[in-house]
């Protein structure tokens, strides 16, 4: 039988089996809420590729260049043997012609290395090229691929010289030569523009200047 004495201790009793249970939930909040917001702040990691980025190897050589005329409806091989055996013929004589055009070769110029550094120009004539080589048939695209395929194989690969009278046939030859898959460049050149080679330093130091 309970008295008037033992209610204060009952109470009391209560009081701190509550404020114990209190603080046990209040510990288990704050141990948990750091891990949570730790957990929320953290960006998921980026996934692991097994792949790494491989750089292309570097050629120590540039493959040789073959350079074709895109000109008058035509796409013909531009004959440098025919330039060389002209100079050859009169080497005094720094400009002349071919059954293709007009050349003059350029003094080579004072640099500090011996590389046999020179220049040409050369401007197609287009009535020239044009009377010699007959217009341009669909089957000749695939001649000519199958001649740029053989080349490839020798590390030789073209380059086509397309002038404004040319440009609508080379347009449907790109395609065909991004399927073919040989290695090809192309250069975009004015009616009355020249072309323009030769050997400089530069072309030894900076890898990469034409392939």
């Amino acid at each position: 039988m309970e008295t008037e004495d033992d209610t204060p201790t009952a109470l009391l009793d209560v009081a701190t089996n509550l404020l114990a249970i209190l603080l046990i939930v209040a510990l288990f909040a704050l141990i948990g809420q750091p891990q949570q917001q730790q957990g929320a702040s953290q960006f998921p990691a980026d996934p692991v590729s097994p792949l790494r980025f491989i750089e292309p190897q570097r050629e120590l050589f540039a493959p040789f260049s073959r350079f074709y005329l895109v000109i008058a409806g035509r796409i013909v091989p531009w004959d440098q043997e025919a330039v060389v055996a002209a100079l050859a013929q009169d080497p005094e004589q720094p400009a002349g012609a071919t059954h293709q055009g007009r050349f003059t070769w350029i003094a080579e110029p004072l640099v500090t290395r011996d590389l046999d550094t020179f220049q040409l120009r050369f401007l197609p004539d287009p009535q020239a090229i044009a009377a010699q080589a007959p217009a341009w048939r669909p089957e000749d695209t695939d001649v000519l691929l199958g001649e740029l395929k053989r080349a490839a194989g020798e590390r030789v690969y073209p380059v086509f010289i397309v002038y404004p009278d040319g440009m609508d046939l080379f347009a449907g030859l790109y395609d065909r030569l991004q399927q073919a898959g040989p290695r090809f460049r192309w250069f975009a050149q004015a009616a009355d523009e020249p072309i323009l080679i030769g050997r400089m330093p530069a072309q030894f130091t900076h890898y990469g200047i034409y392939w």
